[in-house]
C-alpha cells in the first residue's frame, strides 16, 4: 500500500456524515492539543505578571473599585457580540452561493478574431495540444502545424 492511499484525494466523495465526524475529531483533537499547552501557558502568562498586576488592581482597590476593568471587559463583550453578529449576518446572507459568476462561453469566430487568425486556424489550434504558430509580416497569426 502506497502511502498516499490512506491521505484522502477527493474529500468531496466523502459522505455528510463521514465529514462531519472528522471535522468534529479535529476540533477534539485541537482542543486537546491547546489543553496539553495550558501548563505551559499558565507559567508565561505567571512569568510576565500576570498575578501581579490582578492583586493589584482587583484585590488592593486601586482602581475605584475595579470600575475601570469592569467598562473594558464591557466593551471587549459588546466588541465579540457585534463581530458574532456580523459573521452571522456575512454567513447568512453569502453561505451556499456561488463566489464567482461562471464566465460566458466565447465562441470559436470570435477567439480568431480576438487572436487574429482564421476561424480554420482557430479550429485547429482548438482540436490539438499543441500548435506551431508563427505571425505574418501584416501581425496575422497562421497555424503551421498543429499535433
Amino acid at each position: 500500500m502506497k502511502a498516499e492511499a490512506i491521505i484522502i484525494q477527493r474529500p468531496e466523495r466523502q459522505s455528510h456524515t463521514q465529514r462531519a465526524a472528522f471535522a468534529t475529531l479535529t476540533v477534539f483533537a485541537w482542543l486537546f492539543w491547546a489543553f496539553l499547552w495550558l501548563p505551559l501557558l499558565t507559567l508565561v502568562a505567571w512569568a510576565f505578571g500576570v498575578r501581579t498586576a490582578w492583586v493589584q488592581l482587583r484585590v488592593f482597590d486601586l482602581v475605584d473599585n475595579g470600575g475601570d476593568i469592569d467598562v473594558i471587559l464591557i466593551v471587549a463583550v459588546a466588541c465579540a457580540a457585534i463581530f458574532f453578529a456580523w459573521s452571522k449576518y456575512n454567513h447568512a446572507r453569502f453561505a451556499g452561493k456561488q463566489k464567482r459568476r461562471g464566465n460566458k462561453p466565447v465562441g470559436v469566430a470570435q477567439t480568431a478574431a480576438a487572436i487574429g487568425a482564421s476561424t480554420d486556424d482557430a479550429l485547429k489550434i482548438r482540436a490539438h495540444r499543441r500548435a506551431v504558430v508563427s505571425v505574418s509580416a501584416d501581425g496575422f497569426m497562421t497555424v503551421e502545424d498543429a499535433a
